[in-house]
């Protein structure tokens, strides 16, 4: 009943592109071997319920949805992963480590191979330092 339910939900599209095994148990142990912190933010990716603007928005927490350093574009997941252009640098860490996977959204929220990689992004990145201290 509760799969059911789930389906209809405007959510599951978009986590059902990211991870269509995630109530299967697959996130459970992507993240059994991760902090509390790790794990938080890897939800908030999967979810898109961040601080980033695009979200904030939608909560009337913020007046714009768009990037403060990227006007008419929304800053959401896949802008501050793959758009914005002062995490260039730490951008390009990532591509080296990752190579042709990096574009890859589903890959990077889903892979153990490939999360460490990802939250050393978030870290270098500082944008949830406020939230989360040093990733």
């Amino acid at each position: 009943r509760w799969a059911r339910m789930w389906a209809k939900s405007p959510r599951y599209q978009y986590l059902n592109t990211i991870d269509p095994k995630m109530l299967t148990g697959s996130f459970t142990k992507l993240t059994s071997s991760l902090s509390r912190r790790h794990t938080s933010i890897l939800i908030w990716l999967h979810t898109r319920h961040t601080l980033l603007n695009a979200h904030l928005h939608r909560m009337a927490r913020s007046d714009t949805p768009d990037c403060p350093h990227c006007p008419g574009i929304a800053e959401d997941v896949g802008h501050f992963i793959f758009g914005r252009p002062q995490y260039a640098h730490e951008r390009h860490i990532l591509s080296d480590k990752l190579r042709r996977y990096a574009d890859q959204l589903p890959y990077l929220l889903t892979s153990s191979k490939v999360v460490p990689h990802l939250l050393n992004y978030v870290n270098n990145t500082g944008r949830f330092k406020p939230t989360f201290g040093d990733v």
